[in-house]
Parts: C-alpha cells; sequence; structure tokens
C-alpha cells in the first residue's frame, strides 16, 4: 500500500521532502517524496503548481495518475475546494465526495488506449468506500468541521458557474461544485489506483451568496488546506501496512 496526495503544497508538508521528477508518456510531472514515521513514504503532486499558475482544467491529469502509478501508487487522496449547493454546508468544512456529475467537455479524460488497464473502466466505486472510511473516521476523530458525503459537480473554469447552472445542478442531486477532480477520479479508475477526496468548501456557489470571488476562496482555503494535509499524513503514518 503507497499513498499519494493530489493538491497538497509542500509549503504545508511540515515533514523533510525531496522532489523529483518523472517522465511519463503525457510528459514529464513533478512530485514531492515525504519522508514519514516508521519509514513509510508519500507523494505528493500540487495539482496548479506551486505558484498556482494552472487553471484547473490545463493540469495534466493523465500524467499525474500515470506517474503515479509508474511509483507504485496503490492510494490516492485529492484535496481541492468546492463550492456549496446547499447553505446546510458551512464555510471552512470538510466534506467527502462519493459520486459525481462531468460537465467538463475541453479535457483529456482517458488514457490511451493501450495504457488503460481495461477497456472501459467501471464507475461503481470511483470513490472509495473503505479509503473514505477511513477518512471520515479521521476528521470526526479530530473534531474538525465536517458536512458529510457529497456528490461532486465538475465544471471546466476558469469561469464560475451562473446561478442558473447552479440551480440546474442542484435539481441533479449535486451538492457542491469544483473545478479539479474530474477527469482525475476516473482516469485512476482506470489504472486501478483507489481514490478519495476531501473537499474543502470555500464558497457558496453564484446565486446564493453576494459575490463569489478568488480572494474570499482563497482566504478560507489558505485556512483549511494545512488540516486537511496533516489529517492525511497522520492517518497514513498510523495505518498498518
Amino acid at each position: 500500500m503507497k499513498f499519494a496526495i493530489i493538491g497538497g503544497n509542500t509549503e504545508n508538508i511540515g515533514r523533510p521532502y525531496r522532489e523529483r521528477e518523472v517522465e511519463t508518456p503525457y510528459g514529464p510531472i513533478t512530485l514531492a517524496e515525504v519522508s514519514l514515521a516508521g519509514g513509510k513514504e508519500c507523494l505528493i503532486i500540487t495539482r496548479h503548481s506551486m505558484l498556482q499558475e494552472r487553471d484547473a482544467r490545463d493540469v495534466n491529469y493523465r500524467g499525474n495518475i500515470f506517474g503515479l502509478s509508474l511509483c507504485g501508487v496503490t492510494h490516492v487522496i485529492g484535496v481541492s475546494c468546492v463550492g456549496a449547493c446547499d447553505y446546510a454546508h458551512k464555510l471552512g468544512s470538510f466534506c467527502l465526495l462519493t459520486d459525481f456529475l462531468d460537465f467538463t467537455h475541453c479535457r483529456e479524460n482517458s488514457f490511451a488506449y493501450e495504457h488503460r488497464l481495461v477497456p472501459h473502466a467501471g464507475m461503481e466505486e470511483v470513490f472509495c468506500a473503505a479509503l473514505n472510511d477511513v477518512l471520515e473516521r479521521e476528521i470526526l476523530e479530530n473534531n474538525l468541521p465536517y458536512a458529510g458525503r457529497v456528490i461532486y459537480a465538475g465544471t471546466d473554469g476558469p469561469r464560475f458557474e451562473t446561478a442558473s447552472e447552479v440551480r440546474m445542478f442542484r435539481m441533479l442531486g449535486a451538492q457542491v461544485i469544483g473545478m479539479d477532480i474530474l477527469p482525475e477520479a476516473p482516469l485512476a479508475a482506470e489504472r486501478a489506483l483507489k481514490y478519495a477526496s476531501i473537499g474543502i468548501i470555500s464558497n457558496y456557489a453564484t446565486g446564493m451568496a453576494f459575490t463569489v470571488t478568488d480572494k474570499g476562496i482563497e482566504k478560507v482555503n489558505d485556512e483549511k488546506k494545512g488540516a486537511a494535509l496533516d489529517l492525511i499524513l497522520n492517518m497514513i503514518e498510523r495505518m498498518k501496512v
């Protein structure tokens, strides 16, 4: 069992690490190899680059997932900020994704045929229920704000969604909206990686608040992303593998 985190930032690690580049059929990726207690290791990919200069639709999702599989990773945990479609989900809360609605349309969403483990990957459990159980227990035991398990609607961005789109997503069953997790999650399924995702509820969607701004989202994300990373790293250190 070998873990990786996508979405973390090395400035929040608080543990020794070294950066390395991995060549993939989809271009090189850069990751951090983090040394954990008990001789364990975790790999971390900063999804939008260290300078946050890459839009979500421009992330090399195929390179990231394929590169992690080349490194022997078996379990991946994504971390991303999400917008809430429901006032019951409080800002700054963590949530766990259980399913998705894909409204992206300009992303490479599958590996080349020869790089898939099966021609058509099943989506029955694209978010690993067992991994969600472990993460949920960690969140509750650490008394962190928790909004429960949610259905995610993925959009391309970089613009925010309109109020009408948000109403549509809500009618279709989505509880949170984001731009980062697709096609990351289904690509992990194509490579038979166990995948889970922690969402940081960083804003209320358009039409639910006065204005949705990058500044407001970044404020919540900056306050919570370190706690999310610590939660995952501490969990990995304590796990019997």
